[in-house]
């Protein structure tokens, strides 16, 4: 017995070992890539009121950020993303010009699918930037 107690207490602190050498190479990794940020990204997370959101996240009929990826709409070759069935039907038939926004600063028509989104973190809604020069001069105001 105590022979088997000594080579599970050897067993388990390999274990614990390694495993802490892999979370540091993934910790490492992970800052690495956090430290690439774009100019973007940078200003967005400094002003607390707004944020860059990933596309998939967003619901492009209702605008609205949702929080987790959202169902895939192919158009075209171009992916939008919709909350439900109903969202999806409305942008396969581009009802209400729904896969389109203005930007707020140019004033260009945008297509939701190829824009940078902006969140404003005080009610989830969202704004379509036709680039990120574009989303830089919003988040600077």
């Amino acid at each position: 017995m105590y022979k088997f107690n000594v080579f599970f207490i050897a067993i388990v602190t390999a274990s614990f070992l390694f495993s802490c050498s892999s979370e540091q190479e993934k910790s490492s990794a992970n800052l690495a890539s956090h430290a690439k940020a774009d100019e973007a990204t940078q200003l967005a997370s400094s002003n607390q009121k707004f944020e860059i959101v990933p596309n998939e996240m967003v619901c492009m009929v209702n605008n609205r950020f949702m929080g987790i990826k959202q169902i895939p709409i192919e158009v075209e070759g171009i992916t939008y993303y919709g909350c439900c069935p109903e969202c999806v039907k409305k942008i396969q038939e581009n009802l209400g010009g729904v896969r389109y926004a203005k930007d707020p600063v140019s004033g260009e028509k945008v297509d939701k699918a190829r824009a940078v989104i902006i969140k404003n973190n005080e009610n989830g809604m969202v704004q379509y930037f036709e680039s990120e020069a574009s989303a830089n001069r919003f988040l600077k105001r």
